[in-house]
């Protein structure tokens, strides 16, 4: 990893809520909240995370994501997800200065996505994000997450 590491989300443990908007496949707009939970333990890193869509019918999504902690000397990791709807993802994440992004894709090659996170304090990360079923845009997402 070149440089010092900033980075609080993941790299230690504790609770995370979120709040934003969640934008469907027509670019309507939600009010979405949530919140991640983040574990060490047995050599892995945990995230628990759940979010709620709030709108004419409101929608949950549950993530449980399996981490390798990152090395000393690597800005790259990887992961592997169990999602309540979109079934195995494996990704990675990549440290880039204030930023976590990350790369996804599921089992079945069917659904692909990025996500990127941006430290404004010790407490506090910007997250955007988008999904993508084959061409085309299924979802996407802004939140505010700060530690409880």
């Amino acid at each position: 990893m070149s440089g010092k590491n900033i980075h609080t989300y993941l790299f230690k443990a504790g609770l995370w809520r979120a709040d934003g908007e969640y934008f469907d496949e027509s670019g309507r707009g939600y009010p979405v909240e949530g919140e991640s939970r983040i574990t060490h333990r047995n050599a892995l890193w945990y995230n628990e995370s759940e979010m709620k869509v709030f709108g004419s019918q409101d929608v949950a999504f549950c993530n449980y994501y399996e981490i390798v902690p990152f090395h000393d000397d690597r800005d790259v990791t990887f992961w592997t997800s169990a999602n309540d709807a979109l079934g195995k993802l494996s990704g990675q994440f990549v440290l880039v200065g204030d930023a976590i992004l990350s790369f996804f894709r599921s089992e079945d090659g069917a659904y692909t996505g990025a996500e990127y996170l941006l430290r404004t304090s010790d407490i506090a990360y910007r997250n955007w994000g988008t999904l993508f079923c084959s061409p085309d845009k299924l979802s996407s997402w802004m939140l505010r997450l700060n530690r409880v």
